[in-house]
């Protein structure tokens, strides 16, 4: 593609799997594959990747290769070996709205060859302008709202009302959760340390 490109490991304070800079800026990118990797590191993702990656530049972004299909029941399937897994379609896509309100770009893309032309286009773009700077960002409050209402059942009430008592990295600890049902803390808890199927 001509485009000059150096190897290097990048520090875990970026937050980073990619750096690419040209004349009008930079940008840092974060990419995982879902369900895979995706779904068994969100709560690393939300609660230390985003939070380095955000602190490390001003144009963080995070890509996603989505390597799944649907099953009937709204599950995600890897694709390739039609591995099901626990994750429900509703809390993957409110967990990249969680990632968008945290001020982070999210892409999705199919695969890692699609990810490389991804990443010259940026390149690309940052040699002729700068990248649109974000115009909304979210409060922590909003962000644990948000991550918590993409829980099948919960809604922004109920969650608000739940955050009042505790915080969602106490949840994930507790039996019982003031303003959340035991069904709700129980989906809240598998989607935070989901891990997939053998």
């Amino acid at each position: 593609m001509g485009i000059e490109a150096e190897l290097t490991t990048l520090p875990t304070f970026t937050g980073s799997d990619y750096f690419i800079s040209n004349t009008y800026g930079s940008c840092a990118i974060q990419r995982k594959v879902a369900p895979g990797e995706f779904a068994a590191e969100i709560d690393e993702i939300i609660e230390d990747i985003c939070p380095h990656l955000i602190s490390f530049s001003d144009n963080p972004s995070f890509v996603i290769e989505e390597n799944f299909t649907i099953d009937e029941s709204g599950y995600l399937v890897q694709r390739n070996t039609g591995r099901g897994s626990q994750l429900l379609a509703t809390s993957y896509y409110g967990i990249l709205e969680t990632i968008r309100k945290m001020g982070i770009d999210v892409y999705t893309t199919r695969d890692l060859n699609q990810t490389i032309f991804l990443l010259a286009s940026i390149d690309g773009y940052l040699s002729k302008e700068h990248l649109p700077k974000h115009r909304k960002y979210f409060s922590d409050k909003e962000i644990a709202i948000g991550m918590l209402a993409s829980v099948p059942t919960i809604g922004e009430k109920r969650a608000e009302k739940a955050l009042k008592h505790s915080s969602v990295g106490m949840m994930y600890r507790m039996k019982n959760v003031r303003g959340l049902n035991q069904k709700q803390v129980s989906r809240l808890q598998k989607i935070m340390a989901w891990r997939e199927e053998p």
